[in-house]
């Protein structure tokens, strides 16, 4: 993509039939800016230089009919970061399989992979090496002369289409690049600013851990969904999260909120997947936020990674589907008016 600043006249162009105002407001959504018609106005004749974000990711979108990645509105998508420090506790098979229902209810939905592990890219049958020998990964996308357009790959999964931005091993020295950035924990929200109001929702897979990209991801989200299993490792480490959250909430990001705990792996006989339910509980409650039906522990899930495939796209009937459409309810509920949440069931 060209790295020039585009000209008022191609600035013009993209506008459209929109007025300043109303293209002023669309930026501002889109890059928690406060851009006004003057503004623009400047920009347009020359009065002003137009800042390179703007011209990058302007110049992407408009790019994106040509690359089957267009707007779908003026609105900017939901993001939605799925987070707990804990390794293994369900996050990306959560991300896969409610990306899987989003996509096939008629939604655009986009996955970030923004663990240096790459779970969910392998979990969607990517070849995360040769994505990282072409410098189409998330590390490219962040810290590199790469878009996140140009990095974004379809996955075709049936009835639907899942687009990914995968991630590589390379993704592993992202949070010394980003303490070294100014406002570095900022970068991935201004990044994504490029494509969101190409897709309806974008899902972020962060890390088992609470650094940078971490951070990052709840820089850039709306809404948080928290998996745990219901054991005793996976609980401990909630609370201090939801503290992460907050100040996070307070300093940052006022807008984010918890989407909800979603219970994981599990098991009604046992007397501590039982207890720890109950603890689960009483942590919603005192969040105020929702706690989701479990999502059952089944052979089924560990299946579709081997595969390449979401689970639910091999086994619609597996267990632990009716607490993946609550989820995918929910994040429907949150959406904009857009004509998309019609479709889901």
């Amino acid at each position: 993509m060209d790295d020039k600043v585009m000209s008022g006249a191609e600035l013009r162009e993209i506008r459209g039939s929109k007025d300043q105002q109303q293209f002023a407001d669309l930026l501002n959504r889109q890059f928690d800016r406060k851009y006004d018609r003057a503004t623009i106005s400047r920009w347009e004749s020359g009065a002003a230089r137009i800042p390179q974000m703007i011209s990058s990711a302007l110049r992407a979108q408009s790019a994106g009919s040509v690359k089957g990645i267009p707007a779908v509105s003026d609105r900017p998508g939901l993001v939605m970061a799925c987070v707990n420090q804990k390794g293994g506790v369900g996050k990306t098979t959560s991300v896969v399989n409610i990306a899987y229902l989003l996509a096939t209810s008629g939604l655009r939905v986009l996955v970030v992979d923004c663990d240096p592990q790459a779970n969910a890219s392998i979990h969607l049958g990517v070849d995360v090496n040769e994505r990282e020998r072409a410098k189409l990964t998330l590390t490219h996308a962040l810290f590199g002369s790469g878009s996140m357009v140009d990095s974004i790959l379809h996955i075709d999964v049936g009835a639907g289409t899942i687009d990914i931005l995968p991630s590589h091993i390379s993704l592993a020295n992202a949070d010394a690049e980003i303490l070294a950035e100014p406002n570095g924990t900022l970068l991935l929200r201004e990044k994504l600013g490029e494509c969101r109001t190409a897709y309806d929702v974008i899902l972020l897979d962060c890390p088992p851990n609470m650094g940078q990209l971490t951070v990052s991801s709840l820089n850039a989200a709306d809404l948080v969904l928290i998996p745990s299993q219901t054991e005793v490792l996976s609980f401990m480490g909630l609370t201090m999260l939801m503290e992460t959250i907050s100040k996070v909430q307070r300093r940052v990001n006022p807008k984010l909120k918890v989407l909800g705990i979603l219970p994981t792996s599990h098991q009604p006989r046992r007397q501590q997947d039982k207890k720890i339910l109950e603890e689960l509980t009483e942590l919603a409650a005192v969040s105020r936020c929702r706690l989701f039906s479990p999502v059952r522990n089944s052979a089924g899930y560990p299946k579709g990674a081997l595969a390449g495939k979401p689970a639910i796209q091999l086994d619609p009937d597996i267990a632990g589907i009716e607490a993946y459409r609550e989820v995918v309810a929910a994040l429907v509920a949150a959406l904009p008016q857009q004509e998309g949440a019609k479709h889901v069931a």
